[in-house]
């Protein structure tokens, strides 16, 4: 029997398993940050993505993890596209034993899928569907799928649990509950698919990150670096300032649960699932630019614009199973988000915001 497919159960102690965890997107925002998360607590990382002009970013942290790992490297780098589908397959034969693989990879904006759903269902719906696949060919069947909260069109001013019937609205948001659905169809075959519905993800674990994504704190943070103008979108809701109202949590306390997870599928604690993830607490766009100015010390030029399409009100998690099965909680506040993003914009640039 090959060592590395023995579970911890089976040896009955910690330290000689070392599982190796094939990571799809990893140049992406929480991919980059999730390969030293993983690395640090002892994973074999395989690191991977289709994205040339980041590999050598992605080499580089590659070899950082490994300079320090004299009996065995740690991570190793691969290149694919997860829509070809026999190119796919090769890499996972090359790449064996992988005993989970945790699937970041595909199209991530909602903004972007209303003009080319196209890509969005070729990434997102095609892509999954052969990794799927693909992993079921080569008997793997731990998967970690990263959805999005973005599900949840109708939340009302409570929070939301797993249990809300989702409704997307969006090319992007119905990619993804689609994939989630194959993946629960798919348990007949085998596959233990544990998923997580990400709410707003934002900040910035160092100022060397590879970048601090596309979201509105970044974005109007940004404009205070340069002296832009911020739009406020909407200012009739039906919350305390009239502003819309989301769950921000810190890019590091996601690659925690993320973390966590994967340790949960590997040591057989649950065979699926699905988690909100998100810190149960929500902030106003109206106090994100309140505090915005308070920790930068900048004011910002401000005017209000009509109300996003499909936007609602509030979406905030309840993130109690999460907590109760996983055993993970939130760690850091949104001055812990801004404040990080702040000095990576000081640092970097802003090459954040394109």
């Amino acid at each position: 029997m090959n060592i590395n497919r023995i579970s911890i159960q089976d040896v009955g102690f910690k330290g000689i398993f070392e599982p190796n965890i094939l990571i799809t997107g990893s140049s992406g925002y929480i991919g980059s940050h999730l390969v030293p998360k993983l690395a640090d607590s002892g994973y074999n990382c395989i690191v991977s993505c289709r994205n040339k002009d980041k590999q050598e970013y992605l080499e580089n942290a590659v070899a950082d993890v490994n300079k320090n790992k004299s009996d065995k490297s740690l991570c190793s780098f691969v290149n694919f596209d997860l829509t070809d589908e026999n190119g796919l397959n090769s890499v996972i034969r090359q790449n064996k034993p992988i005993d989970a693989v945790i699937h970041l990879g595909g199209s991530t904006y909602n903004s972007e899928s209303l003009v080319n759903p196209r890509k969005y269902y070729d990434n997102n719906v095609i892509g999954s569907r052969n990794l799927a696949n693909s992993l079921l060919d080569n008997d793997i069947k731990n998967l970690l799928y990263i959805s999005t909260a973005s599900i949840y069109a109708k939340p009302g001013l409570g929070k939301v649990s797993e249990s809300r019937m989702p409704d997307p609205k969006t090319p992007y948001a119905k990619t993804k509950y689609i994939t989630e659905m194959m993946l629960n169809d798919y348990k007949v075959h085998g596959l233990k698919s544990t998923i997580l519905r990400l709410f707003n993800v934002a900040g910035a674990h160092g100022v060397n990150d590879l970048d601090i994504g596309k979201n509105v704190i970044t974005y109007l943070l940004n404009l205070i670096r340069t002296d832009g103008v911020f739009t406020l979108m909407g200012k009739d809701y039906p919350t305390s300032d009239g502003t819309c109202v989301k769950d921000f949590i810190h890019i590091d306390d996601v690659t925690d649960a993320i973390s966590k997870s994967v340790n949960s599928v590997l040591e057989n604690k649950k065979a699926s699932g699905t988690y909100n993830l998100g810190t149960g607490i929500g902030t106003s766009l109206g106090e994100i630019v309140r505090k915005s100015i308070d920790i930068t010390g900048k004011d910002v030029k401000l005017r209000i614009g009509l109300a996003a399409e499909g936007e609602v009100p509030s979406l905030v998690a309840n993130n109690s199973k999460i907590m109760r099965e996983i055993g993970w909680k939130p760690l850091r506040n949104v001055d812990d988000i801004i404040s990080s993003c702040w000095q990576w914009l000081l640092k970097n640039g802003g090459k954040a915001v394109k």
